[in-house]
């Protein structure tokens, strides 16, 4: 359970362990103006005829926030595990309420009784983030791109689009790096393959963030964003359809799964052994790493992923980070 007024980050899985959505939750009872005088009111679940009487100000409330392709799909997965409990659940209108990343802001993090947040623990420095209502300011607002942009230099996977429903454990779309698991914690559904995984210490692959470049250029050395160099808008990544990441040769099985980038950088799906100096079971002697190719509408463009310094971290610090402690129920 969440223990004060910070939110988390964190994920829902399925039974096999596999990520469903990537989550912040956050702790309204702190929140003034959502306790007395926006949940409260008239509240009506969707699908549902109006509830006579509501939830009380002062029962456990939260927000969920999750990527807006997946709201309906989240609502109807948390109701499915309501059992015999008494909740209510609504999904939140568009403009209610407005999401904000804020970074390079040194006030206070929730300075305004009209706002809940926390912290993002998804990478070092990467920021706040901040629910606020009703089309509030919180900042200077800069294009959605700059946000992705920043994120994928992190190397911070978000959404359905880049942690695919379903498809990688909690550990392959770097939740538990991310912040998102608490390892002391026990009894949620896909646990077994979640522990199992974190003690064995084995995970082959992982979201990376790759740089983008054209097969006359130099082998980078650092992950640069260059905003002239649109590789990214080629790449065929809706509906699943994520190209496969190959050796030159084009030969064995393919070394990793492009998800989703702007300009020349993006995240990808990597076999760790494949794409980098990383070693995963064992020894390792040569630690030099091909190159790797994606072919995009019939031409041919070179990738190289990264490891971000704050992957080797490992599973410990993220453990630590985390704001989610183990229930005593």
């Amino acid at each position: 359970m969440i223990t004060d007024s910070r939110g988390a980050y964190s994920a829902f899985l399925n039974a096999q362990g596999k990520v469903l959505y990537d989550v912040f939750i956050y702790p309204t009872n702190y929140n003034h103006r959502w306790r007395t005088q926006i949940e409260f009111k008239n509240f009506q679940p969707i699908g549902q005829p109006p509830i006579k009487k509501g939830p009380a100000v002062d029962d456990p409330g939260f927000f969920i926030e999750c990527d807006i392709k997946s709201a309906e799909a989240l609502h109807d997965h948390i109701r499915r595990y309501k059992l015999s409990s008494k909740f209510h659940s609504r999904i939140i209108p568009k403009g209610e309420w407005d999401i904000w990343t804020l970074w390079d802001d040194h006030r206070l993090l929730l300075p305004d009784e009209n706002e809940i947040g926390c912290t993002d623990t998804r990478a070092p420095n990467i920021g706040k983030r901040i629910a606020a209502y009703g089309g509030k300011k919180i900042g200077l607002e800069v294009p959605e791109t700059v946000y992705n942009v920043r994120r994928i230099l992190h190397g911070v996977a978000e959404g359905q689009d880049e942690i695919l429903r379903g498809g990688n454990i909690a550990q392959e779309s770097n939740v538990d790096y991310m912040g998102g698991v608490d390892f002391r914690k026990g009894c949620y559904v896909g646990q077994e393959l979640t522990i199992r995984t974190h003690h064995t210490g084995v995970v082959r692959k992982r979201v990376l963030p790759v740089q983008i470049y054209r097969p006359e250029d130099p082998v980078p050395g650092k992950l640069t964003y260059d905003p002239e160099l649109d590789f990214a808008a080629l790449m065929p990544t809706e509906g699943g359809k994520n190209p496969n990441i190959h050796n030159l040769e084009g030969k064995g099985r393919a070394a990793g799964k492009f998800l989703r980038g702007v300009g020349n950088v993006g995240l990808a799906l990597c076999r760790l052994e494949a794409m980098t100096p990383l070693e995963v079971e064992g020894k390792r002697e040569d630690k030099s790493v091909p190159e790797f190719k994606l072919d995009v509408e019939g031409d041919e463009i070179r990738v190289k992923a990264f490891v971000p310094g704050w992957h080797l971290l490992g599973n410990a610090t993220a453990s630590r980070r985390a704001h989610v402690t183990a229930s005593e129920a």
